[in-house]
């Protein structure tokens, strides 16, 4: 899943610009970029409906807007790279 969050970021990267590093520490950032990769996956293999790639653009879109809110900015802004060792122990899941 780490390897297709980060393919994810690099699909969208100006949806996900604020997503700050450490992401993997927040249950709600970790459940939201996984169901944004299959939502991706799912359209990818089985869509055919137009109004499902758009109803995936306005909601990226939308959580693109949360992490804009959220604060930061450049200086904490995540860049895709090897999974952190908390992903891997599954001790992420902290709120």
């Amino acid at each position: 899943m780490w390897g297709d969050i980060c393919s994810l970021y690099e699909r969208y990267p100006k949806a996900l610009a604020y997503l700050k590093d450490g992401w993997w520490k927040d249950s709600s950032h970790v459940e939201m970029l996984c169901a944004f990769v299959i939502w991706r996956a799912t359209i990818d293999v089985y869509g055919a409906n137009p109004r499902e790639e758009l109803d995936f653009q306005a909601e990226l879109l939308s959580y693109g807007h949360v992490l804009r809110q959220e604060g930061g900015g450049v200086s904490t802004a995540w860049k895709p790279g090897p999974q952190p060792p908390e992903w891997a122990s599954g001790k992420r899941l902290t709120s």
